[in-house]
Formats: C-alpha cells, sequence, structure tokens
C-alpha cells in the first residue's frame, strides 16, 4: 500500500519526538509497523520540519474542541507530548546549526591555547601542565586557593571558541558567579568580545558557556563539554553524574570532542569523588591531577602556607590543602548528619525587621572572628550570615560588631569572653544591655553547646549553606574522653580550632533545644554554665 509524501514526513517527524511506532501506525492508519521502520532506515535528515509542528497544533486545537472521549483524551495527549519534544529537538539543532556556521579556524583557537600556555600570561606549572591534558575524561583532585577555577575557565572560554557549548555546575551560587569573573578576566587578555547574561556567556563561535550551582534537572537535556567544580560538595553528585553522561556522547564542534572535567578538594570517603580519584579499574577512561599546596608553591604559588595553616585545625587543613579524604568515624558530626541540613543557597542579608540570633567568636592573630547570625525562615533557622575576619584589631572588632547591632535592632549576640575577648564581651553587654551575652568557653558549656548544636541537625531545625570550609569545621569537631567529663573540640595543635563552628554554637546558644536531662545523662556530670 502506497502513502503520500505527507503521511511518511508526518511519522518521520512523531518518530523523532520519541512517539512509539505503533501509536503513529494507529494515528496515521499505517497498517504496518515495517513500513514506519522502514523509512527511518532509509531517512538520514536529522532536522524537524516546522510545517509538521503546524500540523501537530492544528490537531491538538481541533481535538481541543471535540468531545472528551478516551480515545481523544489519549490522542491529545500524545500529540502534546509530541509537539513539546520536537519543539525541544527543533531548538537544540538551531543552536547545534548556529554554532557550526559560526566555528572559529582551528589555527586561530590554537593560537589562543598556545597565548594562554606562554610564560608571560601568568599560570602556574600545574596549571599549564593541566590545559596541556587533552584528554576526554579528566579529574583533579586539587587544594584550596591555588587558582584551579582560574585557569579551567581559561581553557573552557577557548574551548567554547571552537564551537562547542560548556556547561559549568559549580557547588554553590557563589563558586558559580567566580567562574563568571574568571571567564571575562581571560577574555579581557584574549581579546574575546562577550556577551549574554551572568548564567549564559555568548562568544563568538556561536557557543553558549553556561553556569549554574549543581543541579541534575540543569544538564538534562545539555550537549556539550561539562565542566563540574568542586564535585565532592555536591548534595547529588550521583543524579547528576547519571544526567550528564548522555550530554557528551558523540557530541562535536568540528573536530573537537565533548569533554567531561571535574575538579574538586577531597571530602569524604567512598563518595563518587574519591572512587573517580582512586579506582582506576572502573573508571580507567580518566586521566588523573593532583596538586597539594605545597605542589603549588614548589610550582611558584605565592603563599605564606604556615601563615595559612594557622587560620586551620588540623582535620579541615588536610580535607582543604593537603588532598586528603576525611575520616568520619571520629568525627562528632557525621557527613551524612551535615547533608541534611545544608541547602543550596548563598549567604544573604536578613530584613532588618527580623529577630537574629548571632555569635561572635574572637580571635586575634592565630585565630579567626568570626560572625555568625541565624534567621528563622519556614520554621528552620538559616545560617544567613558567616563574615570571616582574619588578625582583626580589637577595634576593628568592636566596630564590626556595633554595626551589626545598630542595623539589626532585634538581633541578640552571645560572644566568646574567654581570655581575649573577655573587654569585647563586657563591652557589648554594657553598650547593649539584654542583647548582648558574654559566655565563657568552659569543658561544660562548650558541651551544651555542641550538644544543642548537634540536637538542631538532628531534628533539621537548621539550615547551612553548602559552603565546604564551613562543613569541613563542623565536621573536625570530636568527642574525647575528659578526667572529668567529655570534651569536644577540634584536634587544635598550634593553628585554628573551627572557628566557624564555635561562632555558629554561640549563635544557636540561645535557642536551646536542648533536653537537659538527656544531655546530662549523655555527658556524666552536672550541668554548669
Amino acid at each position: 500500500m502506497g502513502y503520500s509524501n505527507e503521511i511518511k514526513e508526518k511519522a518521520l517527524n512523531l518518530v523523532k519526538a520519541g512517539v512509539p511506532v505503533t501509536d503513529i501506525c494507529k494515528d496515521l492508519d499505517i497498517k504496518n509497523r515495517g513500513t514506519v521502520h522502514n523509512w527511518v532506515k532509509k531517512s538520514k535528515d536529522n532536522t524537524v520540519n516546522t510545517s509538521s509542528i503546524e500540523n501537530i497544533k492544528k490537531q491538538i486545537a481541533t481535538l481541543s474542541k471535540r468531545a472528551p472521549t478516551e480515545a481523544n483524551s489519549r490522542k491529545l495527549a500524545m500529540l502534546t507530548k509530541s509537539l513539546d519534544r520536537l519543539e525541544k529537538k527543533s531548538k537544540k539543532l538551531d543552536r547545534q546549526k548556529k554554532a557550526q556556521q559560526n566555528i572559529v579556524h582551528s589555527e586561530e583557537v590554537e593560537a589562543l591555547k598556545t597565548k594562554m600556555l606562554q610564560d608571560d600570561y601568568g599560570l602556574y606549572k600545574y596549571q599549564k601542565e593541566f590545559l596541556k591534558d587533552n584528554s576526554r575524561f579528566r579529574v583533579w583532585l586539587k587544594s584550596r586557593q591555588i587558582g584551579a577555577t582560574y585557569g579551567c575557565s581559561g581553557e573552557c572560554l577557548i574551548e567554547a571558541m571552537s564551537g562547542m557549548d560548556q556547561l559549568i555546575l559549580s557547588a554553590s551560587e557563589t563558586q558559580a558567579l567566580k567562574w563568571n569573573e574568571e571567564i571575562h578576566k581571560h577574555a579581557e587578555k584574549l581579546g574575546i568580545a562577550l556577551s549574554g547574561s551572568s548564567n549564559e556567556i555568548k562568544v563568538p563561535s556561536g557557543a553558549t558557556i553556561y553556569i549554574f550551582a549543581n543541579n541534575f534537572r540543569t544538564i538534562q537535556g545539555f550537549s556539550g563539554s561539562v565542566w563540574m567544580d568542586e564535585f565532592a560538595w555536591y548534595l547529588n553528585p550521583k543524579r547528576i553524574w547519571e544526567a550528564f553522561i548522555p550530554s557528551i556522547t558523540s557530541v562535536k564542534a568540528g573536530e573537537t570532542k565533548a569533554r567531561i572535567t571535574i575538579l574538586s578538594t577531597p571530602f569524604e570517603q567512598d563518595s563518587l569523588f574519591h572512587k573517580l580519584c582512586l579506582d582506576t579499574k572502573k573508571y580507567y577512561m580518566f586521566s588523573r591531577h593532583k596538586t597539594t599546596i605545597y605542589d603549588a608553591v614548589k610550582d611558584g604559588l605565592d603563599v605564606d602556607v604556615q601563615v595559612l595553616r594557622d587560620l586551620f585545625d588540623e582535620d579541615s587543613w588536610a580535607t582543604m590543602y593537603e588532598c586528603q579524604f576525611v575520616d568520619d568515624d571520629s568525627s562528632f558530626f557525621p557527613i551524612s548528619l551535615i547533608k541534611t541540613c545544608v541547602k543550596d543557597y548563598m549567604y544573604y542579608t536578613p530584613s532588618r525587621s527580623n529577630i537574629l540570633w548571632s555569635g561572635y567568636d574572637v580571635g586575634r592573630v592565630k585565630d579567626l572572628s568570626v560572625l555568625s547570625v541565624l534567621d528563622k525562615v519556614e520554621g528552620r533557622y538559616a545560617l544567613a550570615i558567616q563574615d570571616v575576619y582574619e588578625k582583626a584589631t580589637f577595634e576593628a572588632q568592636k566596630t564590626i560588631i556595633k554595626d551589626h547591632m545598630n542595623v539589626y535592632l532585634k538581633s541578640n549576640m552571645r560572644l566568646d569572653m574567654t581570655g581575649i575577648g573577655r573587654d569585647l564581651a563586657e563591652t557589648m553587654e554594657n553598650k547593649y544591655p539584654n542583647r548582648a551575652e558574654g559566655v565563657y568557653f568552659t569543658a561544660s558549656s562548650k558541651e551544651m553547646m555542641v550538644l544543642n548544636l548537634k540536637k538542631m541537625f538532628e531534628d533539621k531545625l537548621i539550615t547551612i549553606p553548602n559552603d565546604p570550609t564551613l562543613i569541613a569545621d563542623i565536621h573536625a569537631i570530636k568527642r574525647k574522653a575528659g578526667q572529668k567529663r567529655m570534651l569536644y573540640d577540634a584536634d587544635r595543635n598550634s593553628h585554628g580550632h573551627a572557628d566557624r563552628f564555635w561562632s555558629l554554637t554561640l549563635a544557636a546558644k540561645k535557642l536551646d533545644f536542648l533536653d537537659r536531662e538527656d544531655a546530662e545523662s549523655s555527658s556524666g556530670g552536672a550541668i554548669i554554665l
């Protein structure tokens, strides 16, 4: 039996839209499914005919006016789904076609990369070594603050100049904005004119660089190269992993194939990132790079390691700068518990009229000074502000606290008044009576604050942003047996002692969700605050 070209065209477009062949045959009155399969086999056309899209729209309009029978409803649902798929595919093909038409000549792209690798461009040896790796699958286990984002953002821009769309997924909105800033720095140095928005950067080749905080829904339907920044700290790494594999399958722009680049500081053992770094058998396709802070300094990074190290406890330093995956067994705040209260949001400025709970941990030389502020949002206490000050003078710290208390008239604050903090705490108690309160850090008071914060985590009463440094501080807290009671602290030695964590416990102290009898029983001693 012969069929018109119009029927054949409709059938092929419905196949492209993902409609089952059985439904197509029934809808278009095609007697044999093999006929449609033969048309598909012979057809090499991958475009979407706009007339077929219009035809489906007309069919939908006609069916919508008819009585809502079961058959009509089923057919209407099928056509609506087909129309959505066809329109998405049409837009995708148009983008690819536009990119192919605007691809910058490969020699020009190579010249841009050569310029980046020159000594006067400013990249360090370890950055250049990573950029020279042309592997399709790469993973970089790295220290913080070594310029990995800067180096990779330049390579991402150059790859986009070849006509390949790029997708950058970051662990947080803050880091996503950092990528945008770094890409524009490279564009200025390389003389590349950019347009678009902070989340969608358009390059002269016609390609687009998409920048988002991690979300598996973001990546679905994308075709191009994928950059995954701070992958170990994603809230849903497995779902994102499953979503991005199809995005690079058989995708090319000229001679360039889509690639996957994963870079991160380490986090928990036995995570997907941990396996990508170490399981060379299962993930054999990945080339691997590792750069500790010591490696970076050896290659010319200008940073005083000792000064930097003094700002962190032992565990956080090992994770953030020595590329060591964390051991969950000894932590009083397991990773699984912390993750239940981590949400993907940025620190923010609360309303001045809100009631706030604030905590201030005092530091001067080796320790950080940290201001943490909790804001009640939808029944939870969200960490809205966590400002960190390094080596701030006491006068500067007084100004910081006064500014906060004068702006937020309903903010009440707990301040560390142990040792060097006593004068600061007493000053604020006198200036802001009934709003500011000093807290001595003793074994018993620290225990109660730690137990209170842990209960807030267990009861899902607190929300914190996806901030790797804060999470590492919280995870660093250990419970150890003392002479008279249990002790809670990070492994300090001569370095920091989880200042962000203690600031947060101070902020949460007045909320006091702790069951005193249970706490006394678990601590094995009397409660003395």
